[in-house]
């Protein structure tokens, strides 16, 4: 008996001890992901898919961000370490024997955020721009649309790829 009123006596002190902002729920905001869309050159408000798609990081090109992937849109990280992040953008990487594999950069400012106790901080990303590593009539990748060059959420497209 005394052992159970022990337990509960802990059990008590316990669950008073947790105050509601020492929980990070699901629905707090976290460092966003970068959405982009793919749109065909010819015709900029036409979505277009981009075929097979790989993105592997250059540091280690055997870590795929996405695997042989037919999309319109995607949701990739950026690093949270550096002002940049390199990707490698393979198209028709399943279906042909020499996949297209565009060199892909991101630059950014980032701004740690304060989020709360239990969360701590956000990585809000400030002044993107994209580029491409220019290979001439080799590139898949024709041009970029900024369409917010503040990256705090996921709640729309960041940026439009033109291919």
């Amino acid at each position: 008996m005394t052992r159970r009123f022990l337990l509960f006596v802990v059990l008590i002190g316990f669950l008073n001890g947790c105050n509601r902002d020492d929980i990070c729920t699901e629905d707090t905001p976290a460092t966003p992901l970068l959405i982009i869309t793919f749109k065909d050159i010819n015709d900029p408000t036409v979505a277009k898919s981009a075929t097979n798609l790989t993105i592997a990081t250059l540091d280690d090109p055997s870590i795929a961000v996405l695997l042989s992937t037919t999309t319109d849109s995607i949701a990739i990280p950026l690093r949270t370490a550096a002002d940049i992040t390199q990707y490698n953008f393979v198209l028709n990487d399943i279906e042909s024997q020499t996949p297209n594999i565009d060199l892909v950069s991101f630059n950014y400012m980032r701004e740690n955020v304060y989020v709360n106790r239990a969360c701590a901080f956000k990585i809000t990303y400030n002044q993107f721009s994209p580029s491409v590593q220019d290979e001439g009539a080799e590139n898949w990748i024709q041009g970029f649309t900024i369409i917010n060059d503040t990256i705090e959420n996921e709640n729309e497209a960041h940026i439009t790829i033109l291919h």
